[in-house]
């Protein structure tokens, strides 16, 4: 598959972040991750999962930029799952740095990711990792699919999440 073939149908993109978000948000909501995460969804609810959804999808769209622009010979699955891994503990590693700098009390939820750090530390790291790979292998599987149920369980698991977001 070509970088084309992906960009011409950010559908896929977005239905595969949605889907790894809801896997953190179903393991957040029963109980199999730590408590911060927990808090985040309760306290943030849809804007805990937009962002989310949105960190996801910007590393992977940067990704692509790259890609297309920079480096179009050079792609392929194991090229852009380490792409993506790249620029996710880049991401990670500013954003700590950042958060653990900016003033307590100032923004809830740059204090509840303080929380979130001093809880899980490096396995942060591991985790979003995690969810980039998880999320790229989503986009090529469902590209093997046909649109309309690419379209439906774009809007079944938008349904589906507010479920477990409230």
């Amino acid at each position: 598959m070509d970088i084309n073939t992906i960009l011409n149908n950010p559908t896929n993109i977005v239905l595969a972040v949605i889907l790894v978000d809801i896997i953190a948000l179903v393991l957040a909501k029963t109980n199999l991750v730590g408590k911060v995460l927990q808090d985040w969804y309760q306290k943030f609810t849809i804007g805990a999962f937009v962002a989310d959804v949105s960190s996801i999808s910007f590393g992977i769209f940067l990704s692509l930029l790259i890609f297309k622009y920079a480096l179009p010979k050079s792609f392929n699955l194991g090229t852009f799952i380490l792409s993506v891994i790249i620029i996710q503990l880049i991401h990670d590693s500013l954003f700590a740095f950042l958060i653990i700098n900016y003033p307590k009390n100032n923004n809830n939820m740059i204090d509840l990711f303080k929380s979130y750090i001093n809880e899980n530390d490096w396995k942060i790291l591991l985790v979003d990792a995690s969810m980039m790979t998880l999320s790229v292998l989503l986009i090529y599987l469902f590209y093997q699919v046909d649109n309309v149920i690419i379209y439906t369980l774009l809007a079944f698991s938008l349904y589906f999440a507010m479920f477990f977001i409230y």
